[in-house]
């Protein structure tokens, strides 16, 4: 070969040098021709704020997710509000994903790492984003979860990752160290939670179907609450009112019901529960609670473990929030009077100052705390008026019935009921009565010998005489015992 020839050929490998290095250094980062390789982007250049729809597809499931007027809402489930904080980690997460591993399988391989497409059992979860006018900007297969150790890490360890392909590439799978935890094809996955939360409640009143109706009150926060209509020998069964009269302080529900799953008559919101709740802070809530088709599963052949019925919740909102707070007593500003002394002037100045300021921080904490309210009851509002189907536990108090509400007292024992002495056992005592209980003691009798018996006793022989008798052993210690005669001197 010539040298000129060489120069040329050297020439040109230079050049494919300063390429491969313009467009990604040693390769390791791009496709080779054969796919992607190790620490490629899988969704690489995601334009993340563009992407105006996210279709999410499973086997049995699925959701579409729109931005519209800036807000991500639930297409399938009536246009309801989505998880933008959800949403949003996803994107991102896409956007930066990386492969872990490359595989080389073809299609005939991807149900074991269930990659198929519209197969229940070997299949995988299909995302499809779109920019605006349906324009794809990037879709991914998630297959099953990979736990091993993979040529990124340098096949030390494990770690949560999962099995994926970019539709369109049919030579490889691949793993990524990103569990992908939130891509759920459940539409009720993607809901915003806790519409509502009801603080501070006030008051509670309970209407049945049937017309029964039920009040709760709470004088002031924080104390007792009572119930309208209570005997005086009864008494609220605090295990069944307890969450009644605090309902939904922080609102969960298991999915939103829309079109013809959300008419009365499938929801039993025709001949609702109605609950009527006022709190502290001016708001009111009125909930209709209706229970579907199918009973609880509740006998002695079969656990309580699984309910066939079905609870759902509808509700509104309003508020009455306070205009202007009330001064207290220690923000009264105290008149200066002309002639007063300068050290009375001085101290009563710096009274009026503490006052003052008082005044102002109370003023500032009311408007902040207006505020807050005033956005809570705005964003209430935009949930008001939904079907929203509830957890059995949460709804099936507000159906109990008034003996489940309410127990009889129960009877303290009155302690000045004491038995009499004559239902006392043997060897009872009484308090109070003294000598009761101890041996030789007749209740009533004196306790001191009479004279005769003193008298009995100076003529009786010393202890140690031997003529005494001694009294049976079986005599009871209470009789007495007659006094030994005193020999005759005269031996008669």
């Amino acid at each position: 070969m010539k040298a000129k020839q060489l120069v040329v050929l050297g020439a040109l490998l230079a050049a494919a040098i300063i390429i491969a290095v313009l467009t990604g250094g040693n390769g390791s980062k791009k496709d080779d021709g054969e796919g992607l390789v190790l620490g490629a982007n899988l969704l690489d250049g995601l334009p993340v704020n563009e992407v105006s729809s996210v279709v999410i597809t499973g086997s049995d499931d699925s959701v579409e997710l729109e931005r519209k007027e800036g807000k991500w809402t639930v297409a399938n489930r009536g246009g309801y509000i989505a998880d933008f904080t959800k949403i949003s980690r996803i994107l991102k997460n896409f956007r930066d994903l990386q492969v872990a591993e490359v595989i080389r399988a073809a299609p005939s391989k991807y149900g074991r790492f269930e990659l198929n497409e519209s197969d229940k059992e070997k299949g995988g979860v299909l995302v499809s984003m779109n920019k605006d006018g349906g324009a794809t900007a990037g879709s991914l297969m998630i297959g099953k979860r990979y736990s091993g150790a993979t040529d990124q890490s340098g096949r030390q360890g494990g770690g949560n990752g999962r099995y994926v392909r970019v539709p369109g590439n049919e030579k490889q799978v691949f793993i990524v160290s990103d569990a992908l935890y939130d891509i759920d094809a459940k539409p009720s996955s993607w809901l915003e939670r806790n519409p509502f939360a009801i603080q501070k409640p006030k008051g509670v009143t309970l209407v049945h179907g049937d017309g029964t109706e039920f009040k709760f009150d709470r004088k002031e926060e924080g104390s007792d609450v009572s119930m309208v209509g209570l005997a005086d020998d009864e008494e609220l069964n605090t295990t069944n009112t307890g969450s009644i009269t605090a309902p939904f302080a922080s609102f969960s529900f298991k999915d939103v019901v829309v079109g013809d799953a959300a008419k009365d008559e499938k929801t039993g919101l025709n001949e609702p529960t109605l609950a009527t709740v006022s709190t502290f802070d001016g708001f009111k809530y009125e909930l209709k609670l209706g229970k579907g088709p199918g009973e609880n599963v509740d006998s002695e052949e079969e656990e309580a473990t699984l309910s066939d019925a079905r609870y759902y919740l509808s509700y509104d909102v309003s508020a009455q929030l306070a205009e202007k707070r009330e001064a207290q007593d220690d923000e009264k500003v105290q008149e200066i009077a002309a002639d007063a002394s300068e050290e009375d002037k001085k101290s009563l100045e710096e009274q009026n100052k503490t006052a003052a300021d008082l005044t102002k921080q109370r003023d500032d904490e009311f408007a902040q705390e207006q505020k807050r309210l005033k956005e809570k009851l705005d964003n209430e509002k935009r949930f008001a008026g939904i079907v929203y189907e509830v957890d059995n536990w949460s709804a099936e108090k507000f159906f109990k019935k008034r003996d489940e509400l309410v127990k009889k007292k129960e009877k303290s024992e009155d302690p000045a009921a004491i038995d009499s002495p004559s239902s006392l056992p043997p060897g009872g005592t009484i308090p109070g009565l003294p000598g009761v209980g101890i041996p030789g003691i007749t209740p009533g009798v004196s306790a001191l010998p009479d004279e005769s018996t003193e008298e009995e006793a100076e003529s009786a022989p010393d202890a140690g005489d031997k003529t005494t008798e001694e009294p049976p052993a079986d005599e009871g210690a209470a009789e007495k015992v007659p006094a030994t005669a005193a020999p005759d001197p005269s031996g008669e």
